[in-house]
């Protein structure tokens, strides 16, 4: 009888189970960064007396949530199409920053980020014209 354990999920599955993952932060920064944008001095409650000036601090966070989050996407199509394993990994990373509600962004992207790091000889940079560096005998044209 074959007694070896068998992984639930392959190595092939991990970067897929990570990007939609990363697609589902996404949705969550966007809906969170904007909202956050859009009500800014809102949230705060009260930010009128103390904030003379159109824009808020709370507004920039909107922001800053709004372009991790496509930088969230970004890596979530390379770990998707197992392409360009750090942009994958740093878009995950950055995702860690749009924390969501009950930290539920900060949580998936976090897991995203080990399934990557357990899964980075599926991605495919062998062989290929557009992997990172100078060309080498593994990444020239002929």
């Amino acid at each position: 009888m074959n007694s070896q354990k068998r992984d639930p999920l392959k190595n092939i599955e991990k970067p897929l189970v990570a990007g939609i993952m990363m697609i589902i932060v996404f949705v969550i920064a966007l809906i969170a960064g904007g909202s956050i944008f859009y009500l800014g001095e809102d949230i705060v409650g009260g930010a009128d007396e103390w904030m003379p000036d159109e824009h808020s601090p709370i507004g920039v966070c909107g922001v800053f949530m709004l372009i991790f989050g496509t930088s969230l996407l970004i890596g979530a199509v390379c770990a998707i199409k197992r392409v360009y394993w750090g942009v994958a990994l740093a878009g995950s990373l950055l995702g860690i920053f749009t924390i969501g509600p009950y930290y539920l962004g900060s949580i998936l992207s976090t897991v995203a980020f080990l399934l990557l790091v357990m899964s980075k000889d599926v991605f495919n940079t062998r062989g290929r014209s557009d992997s990172f560096g100078p060309p080498t005998a593994k990444n020239r044209w002929h």
